[in-house]
């Protein structure tokens, strides 16, 4: 367990995550796609994917003194992103009902949550799994069941 690197696990566990998103706002992105695709894909946006920030965000919290000055100002910054464009689609009035706008927001979410995965992975990728606080290291197993029996 050592000199276990946390990227692999952070790649499992972005690939996911990334998946996931993409399986829930994807088909109500289509045009052709209804107001209840959009509406199922909100839904998703408004429960599970807060949820599943808040435990990443908890991850990278954890290991902040791991971390450079300029790697936590971009992932504050990036955590913030997605909290916003995810409220933004709250704010939007009838949004099930706007194919286009919701396409746009939910694209923007999409492509700032790659960015934040990647951050997460360049800046805590390189480092042990010996070093990770119990916080951290609890919560990287709940999102990843592989990384659970690693440190068993």
């Amino acid at each position: 367990m050592t000199h276990q690197r946390l990227l692999p696990a952070l790649q499992r566990e972005h690939r996911r995550w990334i998946r996931d998103v993409v399986a829930a706002v994807e088909p109500a992105s289509q045009p052709d796609a209804g107001t209840w695709a959009r509406w199922n894909a909100l839904r998703y946006l408004q429960t599970a994917f807060p949820a599943r920030l808040d435990q990443e965000r908890r991850l990278v919290d954890g290991m902040n003194a791991d971390l450079t000055e300029a790697q936590r100002e971009i992932l504050w910054a990036l955590g913030e992103l997605l909290d916003a464009l995810r409220q933004q689609l709250d704010h939007l009035i009838g949004l099930c009902h706007h194919a286009e706008q919701f396409a746009q927001v939910t694209g923007k979410i999409v492509t700032t949550l790659r960015h934040w995965c990647r951050a997460v992975e360049d800046g805590l990728g390189p480092h042990s799994v010996a070093i990770m606080p119990r916080q951290s290291r609890e919560v990287l197993a709940q999102l990843d069941p592989e990384f659970a029996t690693l440190t068993a």
